[in-house]
């Protein structure tokens, strides 16, 4: 990513609070083990926030270093068990059987998910939300790099359990829709 690139990255988050977690990991909380999880391009951090909240030892990353400045702040004033890393996950190196959790959230980029499942420490879930196809025909993204055909997250994850499968249109409290592919799979255990 080009320099003007980051700095809009940067822009986008200046100011503004973390906001609330996706849905659809609220809803799989109770599954995530009390280890140390990884959130991908964690933004402001609204999701590693909620992880921590439930006893999570969160690395969250992204690659806006005001994003992480502003997560930093709020994890130190809460006292929450959050370590903000700025890095390029093109790079981003993951230690096989490291983690017990990786929340991968509106974030796409196929080649990771290898990665994710070696990173897994048997028993260790990931959890993967983003948007397919049809997003498309009703707002952002449009860019068909960063959205999923039927079917494609089951198959990305196909070296796990899968223990819940979503795919379709979701309305949030708010009102709002988008069209969503949802994963919550495991590891299998030795």
């Amino acid at each position: 990513m080009s320099e003007a690139g980051y700095t809009e990255w940067d822009e986008r988050h200046r100011g503004k609070p973390a906001g609330k977690q996706e849905p659809f990991l609220a809803a799989m909380l109770a599954r995530i083990p009390r280890g140390v999880a990884l959130d991908v391009a964690a933004g402001r951090g609204r999701n590693s926030l909620a992880l921590a909240c439930a006893g999570v030892r969160v690395v969250a990353v992204d690659f806006s270093a005001e994003a992480m400045r502003l997560l930093a702040a709020t994890a130190r004033a809460e006292r929450l068990a959050i370590w903000p890393v700025v890095a390029n996950l093109d790079n981003f190196h993951l230690k096989d059987e490291s983690l017990d959790a990786i929340v991968n959230i509106n974030f796409l980029d196929r080649a990771l998910f290898p990665k994710f499942e070696r990173a897994l420490r048997p028993g260790g879930i990931l959890i993967a939300d983003t948007f397919l196809v049809d997003q498309a025909s009703i707002g952002h993204p449009r860019d068909p790099r960063f959205l999923l055909a039927r079917g494609d997250l089951r198959a990305l994850a196909g070296g796990l359990e899968i223990e819940e499968y979503r795919e379709g249109l979701v309305t949030y409290p708010n009102g709002d829709h988008a069209w969503r592919a949802s994963i919550a799979a495991r590891r299998k255990r030795n």
